[in-house]
């Protein structure tokens, strides 16, 4: 069996000067991330929590026939389980030590590496020619200048040198920066080692490709559609109904993946990999931004593509995270199966919507759920997302 325990925080714990969790609700969204991958402790596998979830919520997963997971209540562990971290942090790297065969794993020193973002446009500009990034910075006052140097037309997205799942991104619109702006930016700087100044581009389209890493070689890949905000922060994810828009990118996105594994094998890391793309627009084409960001680390949809293969892949799911102050649902799981009525998730049809994580935990409210939206078509997928949102959001 494997044993996942899901380092939430483990973007942010690479930062040097990583600021107390208290001080802007992360601690909070890190302890309440492995409710939202409970799916994969399914088929003999668990997923370590500190609480663990309501009766009524796994009542409510068994009635709409989705698997019920397994979980595992810290501190206790199943000893001779395979241990596997969201990634391999130094938090992971000794809670490994607890099992009675250790998972391998690469150096902590070369994670930390390969996750940073100054490696990720390296290898984009060695491997595929391509350099989106105006400069490096380790002051405020340099962003300035070198903003204030740009042609006015131009936007520009600032990201720390390690992220956070695009949730500390900052868009600049205007060559005149705001006390926020600079707010933002010295609050990264105060972490990290640096941040990087890239072109904010129209997209098209946002890409993942997911695989592991072993040797140089790639193993279970799969590529499919992501939805974020405007400034690269994750909103949810597609599984099944491959869009034209994706489908003339395959053959490069394969490329790529081939490539950086290779890369990432040279630098001494293994393991599980998510690589970011988008398809943007220069006014008369469209282009690839061949490597975004690269995450080596698993990602937080990993348990929708785990049910989706199970399933065949003959549905279209599209998997995302609701903040619970947007989307105002019942709270009681029954009276929500009424609310939803005729798109309630069943699993003899496999269609409907399905709340996949808790609405609350160890008795207080949790700041996001997620909501999966199973259907026969992309079509249909996006009008029962069109409906819930009508129907339930604030």
């Amino acid at each position: 069996m494997r044993e996942y325990l899901i380092n939430a925080d483990f973007d942010l714990s690479l930062r040097p000067g990583r600021a107390p969790e208290t001080s802007d609700g992360r601690g909070r969204q890190a302890s309440e991330m492995p409710h939202h991958l409970l799916l994969l402790g399914v088929d003999g596998d668990s997923v370590l929590v500190d609480e663990p979830p309501a009766g009524e919520f796994l009542a409510y997963l068994e009635r709409t026939g989705l698997p019920c997971p397994q979980t595992t209540v810290l501190p206790r562990v199943n000893l001779d389980a395979e241990f596997v971290p969201f990634g391999w942090n130094d938090e992971a790297v000794d809670f490994n030590r607890s099992y009675i065969s250790p998972a391998s794993h690469p150096p902590p020193e070369v994670v930390r590496k390969v996750n940073g973002r100054q490696f990720a446009a390296m290898i984009e500009r060695e491997l595929f020619d391509v350099d989106e990034v105006l400069g490096v910075f380790e002051s405020v006052d340099e962003i300035e200048a070198c903003v204030d140097s740009r042609p006015a037309e131009e936007e520009w997205l600032i990201k720390s040198e390690h992220g956070n799942a695009g949730l500390g991104n900052r868009r600049l619109r205007s060559r005149t920066l705001g006390e926020s702006d600079r707010e933002v930016m010295r609050r990264l700087l105060s972490e990290d080692v640096c941040v990087l100044l890239e072109w904010w581009r129209r997209r098209v389209v946002d890409i993942s490709t997911v695989f592991m890493v072993n040797n140089g070689t790639v193993a279970d890949l799969h590529i499919y559609e992501v939805v974020n905000t405007a400034d690269g922060a994750y909103i949810g994810s597609f599984f099944g109904g491959f869009g034209k828009n994706l489908e003339v990118w395959r053959s490069s996105l394969v490329d790529v993946a081939s490539k950086v594994a290779r890369r990432l094998s040279d630098e001494g890391y293994f393991g599980p990999v998510c690589l970011d793309h988008f398809v943007w627009s220069d006014g008369t084409e469209h282009r690839l931004r061949p490597l975004a960001d690269l995450n080596a680390r698993l990602q937080v949809s990993a348990p929708m593509l785990r049910l989706w293969r199970s399933w065949g892949g003959d549905r279209v799911f599209y998997w995302r995270l609701f903040a619970a102050r947007k989307l105002c649902l019942p709270s009681d799981y029954l009276e929500l199966e009424r609310a939803l009525g005729k798109d309630a998730f069943t699993a003899r049809e496999r269609r409907g919507v399905v709340i996949t994580s808790p609405f609350q935990v160890a008795g207080r409210k949790c700041r996001r759920f997620g909501v999966l939206i199973s259907g026969a078509s992309r079509a249909e997928v996006e009008a029962m997302d069109r409906w819930l949102r009508g129907r339930f959001e604030k």
